[in-house]
């Protein structure tokens, strides 16, 4: 594993350092953490000390760090918080993994904005009955408070059998919902 570290990292490095000084305002790092596959200690040997180091090269070029934390996220949100970037994209909450929005924005506070919040397979009527879609859209707009820190979306893709009523109706119950009160 280290030897492949090892030959991967220059290309990353030079990824990165197109990406920040593109015009873009938010960089894109790192990828699809799962506790299944990425071991707490593994994440923290390794994806921690350059996600930190990104960051404060971005936030000393005034530019935001994300990173796609779309997989079961148990004993990882701690070390994003301690990873330091700024957007943790597409957060997929319960049902679809076994940590609830709810856990995620009180590890989070107000240090990392949340992007997702909706898991996928809430849009799936096979998957989750309307009663419990219409339950989650309702304990989703209330976990997540004033909004702060929040850019809701469906987490990670919206499925191809996607009911489409569904994503309207939650784009009316965000839509009434408002911007950060």
């Amino acid at each position: 594993m280290d030897e492949l570290i090892g030959r991967l990292a220059p290309f990353c490095g030079k990824l990165f350092d197109a990406a920040i000084n593109s015009p873009a305002e938010v960089v894109l790092s790192g990828a699809n953490y799962d506790f299944t596959f990425t071991m707490p200690a593994v994440i923290e040997e390794l994806v921690v000390p350059e996600l930190k180091r990104q960051n404060e090269i971005a936030h000393g070029m005034g530019k935001f760090i994300a990173s796609h934390t779309d997989g079961e996220n148990t004993m990882l949100l701690e070390q994003y918080v301690k990873a330091g970037f700024d957007i943790a994209d597409s957060i997929c909450p319960a049902p679809l993994t076994k940590i609830s929005l709810k856990e995620t924005r009180e590890i989070f506070g107000d240090q990392m904005t949340i992007w997702g919040g909706v898991p996928s397979i809430a849009l799936l009527p096979d998957s989750v009955s309307d009663r419990d879609f219409y339950r989650l859209v309702d304990e989703t707009l209330e976990v997540i408070g004033r909004g702060d820190h929040m850019i809701i979306s469906v987490a990670d893709t919206l499925p191809p059998l996607a009911d489409f009523d569904r994503l309207l109706y939650l784009k009316k119950k965000v839509e009434e919902f408002g911007p950060v009160r």
